[in-house]
């Protein structure tokens, strides 16, 4: 009996718990992602096949290319009016030699549809550096459960032998501590309850690998082409002959004389019908330039049947794409000057006003130089009708705020609700000034009396310059 009591010992030692499904331990949970996002292994290869396809395919190369050559331009820099964070953003923006990253980070978004980005902060001068990990190399994102926008940390995969290193996200305990290196995650294509963004090219990817078969296959037989046959027809009794002579087929430009009527020469070659396969080959680059970032086949380089309306209409589709993009990258540039800011006043302990997004201009290239002629066109058209209008109607303060909306709207700016009322009340004080002069021009004195009597009575003097006759108690007191 007593080796059956060390068994029942032993099994009660080994009991097993069942975990109910859902918590954090039922073996199940998963640890890459919310249920929105892709399977680990499916990610991996979109990361690897994009960046494969980057490297070596053309089109690929041309599409990521184009993204950034619209988006970051000749370059994008921030400005601030607070003197403290224009001070910063300079220093912040030459140290991390931001103006080349720019474009390199620009390529990660549209390759990898994320952005993972470091802060690592001098405890000395609170100034910090920026370093950028391969999204392909962050295995898991942990975040809140309750929130899956509170990313909380991020593992990132190390070499072989290596221990894999975990990073503080904004939603981690010590997050707030400028010691601690801090990640911030940016990513696009994402759909809404997904963690991980999507590649701009993992739409295409199928596609361009099969038009890369396709010309693989049409540049093998279109080879093979140049191999051909000849066939000579003669009579029976010089066959023996010929074939002595042509043991060793002649060489190209050999000149043969023959009996005429005796040999009789044919050249048989393959013939692909290549015209049917262009078709085919059109639709494959139809396929891959649908998924580029508003892009036809003319901005691949393909423009034998476009002409200007074409090129137009289809300028339109990349232009709203690509403000879109812009927008997005102008925001993760400020968001990520702001928080290194935020770490440098916890160092440094400088006592300054609260800053925001709106404290920080970023200024992007034009998408499309061609659009300011036109918006300075419509801007001139615009200015005449309100002139017009104001005619008619007056220029009042609620005119006058419908005007401004109005020409920011047609000149294509967009104005912060403080500098809309800063230019409506510089506004209002030089249109007050100027009916004044015009009233006094004019010989109606009125209104320039009143102003004139209230300048007056500043000076302790009466409309004529004598001094005013003041209460002798008033004036002791």
């Amino acid at each position: 009996m007593k080796w059956r009591e060390q068994t029942a010992r032993l099994l009660g030692r080994a009991a097993v718990t069942a975990v109910p499904v859902g918590h954090a331990e039922d073996g199940l949970a998963l640890q890459r992602g919310s249920p929105h996002d892709k399977p680990w292994a499916e990610w991996v290869q979109d990361f690897t096949d994009a960046r494969e396809a980057w490297r070596k395919h053309p089109l690929a190369r041309r599409l990521v290319g184009l993204t950034t050559a619209y988006v970051v331009g000749p370059g994008i820099s921030l400005h601030s009016d607070d003197p403290a964070l224009a001070r910063f953003l300079q220093t912040f923006w030459a140290q991390n030699r931001l103006a080349q990253r720019v474009e390199e980070w620009s390529d990660e978004l549209a390759r990898s549809g994320e952005l993972f980005l470091v802060l690592f902060t001098d405890p000395q001068t609170g100034f910090a550096s920026v370093r950028a990990v391969a999204a392909c190399q962050i295995e898991e994102v942990d975040f809140d459960p309750e929130d899956y926008e509170a990313e909380r940390r991020y593992r990132e995969r190390r070499g072989p032998g290596e221990a894999d290193v975990w990073w503080a996200g904004l939603a981690h305990a010590e997050a707030a501590q400028p010691a601690t290196p801090l990640m911030l995650h940016y990513a696009v294509n994402r759909p809404v309850g997904a963690v991980r963004g999507e590649s701009d090219l993992a739409p295409i990817l199928p596609w361009l690998r099969r038009y890369s078969r396709w010309l693989e296959d049409r540049v093998r037989l279109n080879a093979a082409m140049r191999a051909f046959l000849w066939i000579v027809h003669a009579p029976g009794r010089l066959r023996a002959t010929l074939e002595e002579r042509y043991r060793t087929p002649p060489d190209a430009g050999s000149v043969i004389i023959a009996e005429q009527g005796a040999e009789e020469w044919q050249a048989v070659t393959p013939n692909l019908h290549a015209a049917d396969a262009e078709k085919d080959g059109r639709a494959l680059r139809w396929m891959i330039a649908a998924g580029g970032p508003g892009t036809g086949l003319l901005d691949l380089g393909e423009g034998e049947d476009a002409n200007l309306a074409t090129g137009q209409a289809m300028a339109e589709l990349r232009r709203r794409f690509l403000r879109r993009r812009q927008a997005y990258l102008a925001w993760l540039l400020a968001d990520l000057a702001l928080h290194a800011y935020g770490r440098w006043v916890a160092i440094t302990g400088y006592r300054g006003r609260a800053v925001t997004h709106a404290d920080v201009t970023v200024v992007t290239p034009d998408i499309s130089p061609e659009d300011n002629q036109e918006l300075a066109t419509a801007a001139a058209h615009l200015a005449g009708s309100l002139q017009t209008l104001a005619g008619l109607v007056g220029d009042g303060p609620a005119y006058r705020r419908m005007a401004l909306r109005l020409f920011a709207k047609f000149v294509g700016e967009a104005l912060s609700a403080q500098e809309f009322e800063m230019i409506l009340s510089e506004g209002s004080h030089g249109k007050l000034c100027e009916d004044l002069q015009e009233d006094r021009s004019h010989g109606r004195h009125e209104h320039a009396a009143y102003w004139d009597e209230r300048a007056a009575a500043d000076r302790g003097a009466d409309r004529g310059g004598r001094p005013l006759e003041r209460d002798t108690a008033a004036a002791t007191a």
